[in-house]
């Protein structure tokens, strides 16, 4: 595999990988993979499906600002000259689904995780890239999966919060398992960053926080280029079955008091009964429903033009 990936590695990153946030160095802003000619490729690549386009309001936690668009006829060129003079935010979703050399890539990030952290094992993976304007923001949200965050090009301020009441209620997490409600409708108060740990987030670094941390992201005054990796590991998916459990027995039961235990016998009835009922069919998953408003435009002040409102179901 050549020079790896992790740089200045500690013995310590292994006994606290999944537990603890990992702040550390990699390789990977070097890679020809991030230029704009691959950025661009790639953005003529992806599927409708395979792509997000948001603005926002730059000043505040404003989540009403955030709002969907659509990449129309623009060729890749055009989209990074409006995301780079503009106020957009772009992530190309499942990039190893539709280039290979992504696939490699995430495949490559996690054998070095692997031979690294004893006993891990992970699945599911998933990688994105975030092509994102200067000042954008991604506005406080709780990811299900693992999460990691690879910076190639700019900086960010990424605020990491305890994944626990207040922050993140139990209830909450419950409903964001069962799409009850999507990962950045949970609460937020200013105050929160009083208690969350602040990072500065500069090319070749990568940050790795707790399960289900409740985290947002800044962008500095410059275009911003980054990677994130989604994975799952034996523990992960009991989290998801217990989480996914008490949601159940919370909003049929009306339980309020409810174990996140993932040993035991109380454990294995939730994990079966969670299964049983994801299998069943009796809770389909809704069609993803985008309400799109805007359409890239490269000329307009802040890269994109307002179209008539229209419903993508995708």
């Amino acid at each position: 595999m050549g020079e790896s990936i992790l740089q200045n590695w500690k013995p310590q990153y292994g006994e606290v990988f999944g537990k603890q946030t990992i702040h550390s160095n990699h390789r990977l802003h070097t890679s020809s993979y991030f230029s704009d000619e691959a950025l661009a490729e790639l953005i003529e690549r992806a599927p409708e499906t395979n792509y997000h386009l948001h603005t926002m309001n730059t000043a505040g936690h404003d989540t009403g600002s955030w709002r969907e668009g659509e990449i129309g006829s623009r060729s890749g060129d055009q989209v990074l000259e409006a995301i780079f003079s503009g106020q957009l935010w772009l992530q190309l979703r499942r990039v190893h689904d539709f280039h290979p050399r992504y696939a490699r890539m995430l495949d490559d990030v996690f054998a070095e995780f692997q031979e690294k952290v004893p006993g891990l094992q992970t699945f599911k993976r998933d990688l994105s890239i975030l092509i994102s304007s200067p000042g954008s923001n991604v506005f406080f949200h709780s990811d299900i999966p693992g999460q990691m965050l690879w910076q190639m090009r700019g900086n960010k301020k990424v605020y990491v919060y305890p994944p626990r009441d207040p922050f993140l209620p139990q209830s909450s997490l419950e409903k964001i398992v069962l799409n009850q409600i999507e990962e950045g409708e949970i609460r937020y108060e200013p105050w929160f960053d009083d208690y969350a740990e602040i990072y500065d987030l500069q090319p070749g670094q990568y940050l790795h926080w707790d399960l289900n941390g409740p985290h947002r992201i800044v962008n500095g005054d410059c275009v911003n280029v980054s990677m994130t990796t989604e994975h799952f590991t034996s523990q992960i998916r009991k989290a998801y079955a217990v989480n996914y459990a008490n949601g159940l027995l919370r909003k049929y039961a009306g339980l309020e008091t409810l174990s996140q235990d993932t040993s035991g016998v109380g454990f294995w009835a939730k994990a079966a009964f969670a299964a049983a009922h994801k299998f069943s069919g009796v809770q389909k998953k809704a069609a993803n429903r985008r309400l799109i408003e805007f359409v890239v435009d490269p000329k307009a002040p802040f890269g994109y033009s307002a179209i008539p409102p229209k419903i993508q179901t995708v």
